[in-house]
């Protein structure tokens, strides 16, 4: 993953001004200070705005971030769910009106056959029974839908600033988005300024706390104290930063040494600690900080700490006991 060069845009309107501007038959506002710009930057024949966006998303998918619009979507869960109730009562109500009938509309209720040949325009249930056969479709589409969309994980303040940091930069210019949709990543100006029901198509990996903080965290402090002087863009991007997957090996190669380093630590320190109340205070420290550790560098269960722990435990106290009767 690449960090983006952030570059401040020019004041601008504000988003619902320029929606009322273009209802009104008008543009955004643009200031004096401002100049019109080409709409293909001179890299490549990709026009700035929702093309150049929708290629760096491409490019960089765990920027891939769009609005669950959640309020829409159970808006329109609530009026399909009221319709089909209201379709739910009627059609119980010509099922009882029908049944009672003295045609072949009696046979409706126990003979498919019947109720299907009837001529067109002429079974009031049937056609009541079509058009909630259309309206169950889309809520039960809806309701899927929605159940795939709500456990999808929000993204990450790294992700959120690359696309603020990429809206800014010079190819994509001050109105790289001149829409009311302009802002719905926030911006560089207002980082917490983003919609607050965005998801991302591509979460990124690592379960446990310490890659999730060296990805996050440890990204923006290396390009804070000038570490991006010393790389290249990236060739597919243009782009200068640290790919997720060397940071992954870092936090692996770091949280293997931390385990064996453990063991080893807590051995040597009770080898030359001769007072047993000493020793057991050093057991205690060192399997509070295994716990810890397995807690903050691994994505163990509690089980698994519990487990763990536990054997750690005891390969402590039995070194103690062998150094007790060696003694």
């Amino acid at each position: 993953m690449t960090q983006p060069t952030a570059v401040p845009s020019e004041s601008r309107s504000s988003p619902v001004e320029d929606f009322q501007a273009k209802e009104q038959g008008g543009y955004p506002r643009i200031s004096g200070t401002e100049r019109p710009r080409a709409c293909i930057s001179q890299e490549n024949d990709v026009p700035a705005g929702y093309p150049k966006l929708a290629t760096w998303m491409g490019l960089v998918p765990e920027t891939a971030v769009f609005r669950r619009f959640g309020f829409l979507n159970k808006l329109n869960l609530l009026y399909l769910q009221a319709e089909l109730k209201y379709l739910e009562e009627k059609l119980k109500e010509i099922q009882r009106r029908d049944c009672q009938g003295a045609g072949h509309e009696r046979l409706y209720a126990r003979d498919f056959f019947f109720l299907n040949n009837m001529e067109d325009g002429m079974s009031e249930q049937l056609d009541l029974m079509m058009r909630i056969r259309e309206r169950l479709e889309k809520y039960n589409t809806a309701i899927i839908q929605q159940s795939q969309i709500l456990p999808m994980s929000s993204p990450t303040e790294l992700d959120l600033a690359y696309i603020q940091n990429y809206m800014a930069n010079k190819e994509m210019g001050p109105f790289a988005l001149a829409g009311i949709d302009s802002e719905i990543w926030g911006s560089i100006h207002e980082r917490k300024g983003h919609e607050a029901d965005i998801v991302t198509l591509l979460p990124r990996k690592g379960d446990d706390m310490f890659t999730k903080l060296l990805i996050e965290k440890g990204t923006p402090a290396l390009f804070k104290y000038g570490v991006s002087r010393f790389l290249t863009p990236s060739p597919v991007h243009g782009l200068v930063g640290f790919e997720d997957s060397t940071l992954s090996r870092l936090a692996y190669l770091t949280t293997t040494a931390l385990a064996s380093l453990l063991p080893v630590a807590s051995i040597v320190v009770l080898y030359f600690v001769s007072s047993m109340k000493m020793r057991l205070g050093i057991i205690a420290i060192f399997t509070v900080l295994l716990s810890f550790s397995l807690a903050f560098f691994t994505s163990a269960k509690r089980t698994e700490i519990f487990a763990l722990t536990a054997a750690f435990s005891a390969v402590q106290v039995v070194f103690v006991q062998v150094g007790v009767n060696g003694a």
